[in-house]
Formats: C-alpha cells, sequence, structure tokens
C-alpha cells in the first residue's frame, strides 16, 4: 500500500518530466531495451525482507534518506528553470534512496548500480549527446573513408556524408554508435546486477560491452554502405528494410556478450541475517536474535513530502510551442542569393531543439560566393537550446579556435576558425545567440542567464544563429561577411 502511494505521489510530482520523456523518444528503441534491462534486474535481484520504515540510526539509513531530500533540492532549481532533464536526474536520485531504505538485502553499491541503469534508461542530457555524437560520427566516417582511400571502392566521404555517383548517404547521429553502447552498457549491467559481486568479472563485462557496442556499430554502418553501393538504396530509405537489417547485424554481437555473461554468471548469495541492520531483519530473525521488533518510526513514504513541497510550491508552467518568428520567410530569400540545399540533417535538427523554426541550409550568390545558415527560434526545455557551438562542428583533422568577437552593424558576432591541413578546406564560423533580445556567446555565463530568466519568468524563447563560411576567417569581416551578416542581422532583430 505504502509502495502504491509513494509511485502515485511521484507520477504526479514528476508527470511534466516523465511526458516531455515519452514524447521525445528520440532514439528510443535503445532506451526500450534499457528499461526491459532494468525491469529484468529488479525482477531478477529485489528479494525481501522490504521495510516501510526506518530509523536515522545507522549510516545507511542516514544516506537513504540523504538522497531522498538530495533529490528534493535537485527538484528545486530544476522546477524553476524548467529542466526535465533535472527533473529525471532528481527522481532517480529518490528512487535510488528509497531502494537504500527498503531493500537491506542490497548493498549501497548495489542500490547505486540500480540508480544508474535506471539513469541510462533515461538517456543523456541533449547537451551532453550531441557533442559525443558528434565525435564518434567522425570517428566512424574516417573508418568507413579507409576502402576508398585505398583504392577499394568508388565513394567518397565529406565529412559525415558517404559519397556515391547514385546516392549520398548521410552518417547521422543514430550512426555513432552512443545508442549501442548505451544498449549494451544495459546488458553489461543487468548481467552484473543478477549476479554475485565480483569486480574483476564487472568491469570485464563493461569492457567487453563497449568493445562489442563500437564493433557492431561498425558492421552496421560498413554493411549499409556495401548495399547502398551495390545499388540498394531501399536498405537506408526503407524503414522496415532498414530496421531489420540493422537488428540482424546487432544479435550476433549481442550473443557474444550474453554467452560470457551466462558463462560467468554465480548466483548472489542471500545476505545472512545477521550481517542486516536490526531493523531491517524480519520478524522471525529478530525475535531470535533478540532484537526488537520495530522496524523504525518513520513511514519512508513520508519522504516524498518534501518533494511535493518543492514541487507545488515552485513548478513551472510549460512555456507552450514556440511562435512562428515573422521573418522566418524572409530569412530563406538573401538579396541576390539563391537557396542551394538543406542540410541532411535539418528535419533531425528541429527534433532536436524541438521547434519547427529552424533553418539549416546553404544560400550561393550569382556572383559568387555563398554561406551555410543555421537559424532557430525555440522555447524548449532542453539544454541543448543553449550549447558548445564548437562542440557540434568537430571534424577529424581540423584544429578549432574561438576567436574574438567582432561588431558588424551593432551588432556582436562571436567567431570559430575550423583549420584543415589544405587550407582550402578550411571554414570559418559567427554565431550568436540571442536571450531576451541579448546578445551572447557560448559560455557557462549564457547557460546560466537562461536558467535565470526561465526561473523568474522574464524570457523562455532562445536564438541561435549561425553562418559559416570558407576559408580561415579573416583578421576582421570582408565586404561580403559584413553585407552578409548586417542583412541576416537586421532581418532577425
Amino acid at each position: 500500500m505504502q509502495g502504491a502511494l509513494i509511485g502515485a505521489a511521484l507520477l504526479i510530482i514528476y508527470q511534466a518530466a516523465l511526458l516531455a520523456y515519452l514524447r521525445d523518444q528520440h532514439y528510443q528503441e535503445h532506451f526500450v531495451f534499457l528499461w526491459v534491462f532494468l525491469a529484468l534486474a529488479l525482477w531478477r535481484t529485489a528479494r525481501g525482507p522490504f521495510r516501510g520504515r526506518f530509523e536515522l540510526q545507522s549510516g545507511r539509513d542516514r544516506l537513504g534518506a540523504g538522497l531522498a531530500l538530495t533529490a528534493a533540492l535537485m527538484l528545486a532549481p530544476s522546477e524553476l528553470a524548467g529542466s526535465s532533464t533535472g527533473m529525471r536526474t532528481s527522481l532517480v536520485v529518490f528512487a535510488t534512496g528509497c531502494a537504500v531504505l527498503a531493500v537491506p538485502r542490497w548493498t549501497i553499491k548495489r542500490c547505486l548500480m540500480h540508480g544508474g541503469l535506471m539513469l541510462m534508461c533515461f538517456g543523456l542530457p541533449y547537451s551532453v549527446y550531441f557533442p559525443l555524437t558528434s565525435q564518434f560520427q567522425h570517428g566512424v566516417a574516417s573508418i568507413i573513408a579507409w576502402p576508398a582511400a585505398l583504392g577499394l571502392a568508388d565513394y567518397e566521404v565529406a565529412s559525415a556524408v558517404v559519397r556515391f555517383p547514385h546516392y549520398e548517404l548521410a552518417i547521422t547521429p543514430d550512426c555513432s554508435g552512443l545508442g549501442q553502447l548505451l544498449t549494451f552498457g544495459g546488458i553489461a549491467a543487468l548481467g552484473v546486477l543478477s549476479s554475485a559481486r565480483n569486480r574483476k568479472r564487472t568491469l570485464l563485462v563493461f569492457a567487453l560491452a563497449a568493445v562489442l557496442a563500437w564493433l557492431s556499430n561498425v558492421a552496421r554502418v560498413a554493411l549499409f554502405v556495401f548495399l547502398v553501393g551495390i545499388g540498394w538504396t531501399q536498405s537506408v530509405d526503407n524503414a522496415t528494410w532498414h530496421a531489420v537489417i540493422g537488428t540482424a547485424v546487432f544479435l550476433p554481437f549481442v550473443a557474444v556478450l550474453v554467452a560470457v555473461l551466462l558463462r560467468t554468471h554465480v548466483p548472489p548469495s542471500a545476505m545472512p541475517p545477521s550481517t542486516m541492520p536490526p531493523s531491517a531483519m524480519p520478524q522471525s530473525a529478530r525475535v531470535e536474535s533478540g532484537q526488537p521488533h520495530s522496524m523504525g518510526r518513520m513511514h519512508i513514504a513520508w519522504l516524498v513530502a518534501p518533494l511535493a513541497a518543492v514541487h507545488f510550491a515552485l513548478g513551472t508552467t510549460s512555456p507552450g510551442d514556440t511562435p512562428e518568428p515573422p521573418y522566418m520567410a524572409a530569412l530563406l530569400a538573401p538579396p541576390a542569393h539563391e537557396l542551394e540545399c538543406r542540410s541532411l540533417s535539418e528535419e533531425s535538427d528541429r527534433h532536436a531543439y524541438s521547434t519547427p523554426w529552424l533553418i539549416n541550409a546553404r544560400f550561393r550568390r550569382e556572383s559568387g560566393g555563398h554561406f551555410d545558415l543555421l537559424h532557430y527560434a525555440t522555447n524548449s526545455r532542453s539544454h541543448l537550446c543553449v550549447h558548445k557551438v564548437a562542440a557540434c562542428l568537430f571534424a577529424p583533422d581540423q584544429v578549432i579556435t574561438y576567436l574574438p568577437a567582432v561588431e558588424v552593424d551593432g551588432r556582436l558576432w562571436w567567431r570559430i576558425d575550423l583549420a584543415k591541413p589544405d587550407p582550402a578546406n578550411s571554414q570559418h564560423v559567427y554565431f550568436a545567440f540571442e536571450i531576451g533580445g541579448n546578445r551572447r556567446d557560448d559560455s557557462a555565463a549564457t547557460q546560466f542567464e537562461v536558467l535565470w530568466k526561465r526561473a523568474f519568468g522574464a524570457s523562455w524563447q532562445v536564438k541561435l544563429t549561425r553562418v559559416m563560411l570558407p576559408g580561415a576567417a579573416p583578421t576582421s569581416p570582408t565586404q561580403y561577411e559584413s553585407e552578409v551578416l548586417t542583412w541576416i542581422g537586421r532581418t532577425t532583430s
């Protein structure tokens, strides 16, 4: 009964964060697997006696209660800022604290490992996910480029795009391998949690999981490149075939990991009553050992009270959908330029920043010259809305350098130089975030400003304008760059 009340209360308190997670479903198949692994781990390892009350006489009880109170402290800034990631992390910390109090047969380390697996189920924050996938994508692309470099294939790899004479295959974030790493990590965690404690085995299993995840992803991407190369583009264009082929490549590597887990599995031995804290013992054991019958004076359910107080006192309403900026149509028609192409990632970018008002395209001037424009306006609660711009521009053999900001037409633009060994392949970037009408860089101070403004309701909208141009960064903007930046700045103001 007490568990049902706690669960119902948590659903109310964390409703917004959980709904945001369900609506997102970014590469959801990996996270579905992880939830299944967590359920299996609980089914195999959660054994009584369970506690419904606690005292603060033992260090374990103090730790469990401390984690529950820490969850309330984490929830406060998350509610103020509307951070779904912070709310979900608070939920995991609270659940871990409850496990420490209610499941005495689990060691504290085992409780923390279950909490870690639950945190994996909720996925990585976008502010971590996309910088990692950016680097992983280019790592995969570098490997795929080897056959072409050796003259064994008739394609070329530019950035994260495999170009055939008849087709362009983008290596997307889903091809980075991070999803596979999470899935294999979940399988490894399930195997560790279901077995007796063994530090050497734990390290071996997680190391093997990481290697197999990397190999399975490279094999998967290589197979799609091969199939597209022989003309079967439906292997990637058809979602069903894409999923079936990917799973078929994935399963043999999963089988290897599962085989190792089964071969090294040792059933966990039950914790003898004599090693339990007296308040955690079943009544029969307490009677035999002469310990008092009380399991504690405070009900674990009372630990929900601080969470409820924070939620109802500080909970904010959703900012709602981002209204269409009045300049979006004009932004697609720069003077004397034509829209040459849209980025292959434009649609996924809209999903990532939770806004339909995003442009990621290349514009070419009739008399020569071009620029790539990324612009969005978003009310997203994701931390990704203000991010390190350089993290999204990673490429092999590229040196990234932040340069001093410049002022063009009374507006500040921050600069990044993307130097390549071949200067002809170098690029440079002008960018600016806009928060509440103020232009800012991509520093931690800007992220704090977003948190502050959200906390006090001053502004929910964040804008980013990023302009990429070919060649090394000049000392000061060229005439062409000044014209482009002036027009973009006036148009988006």
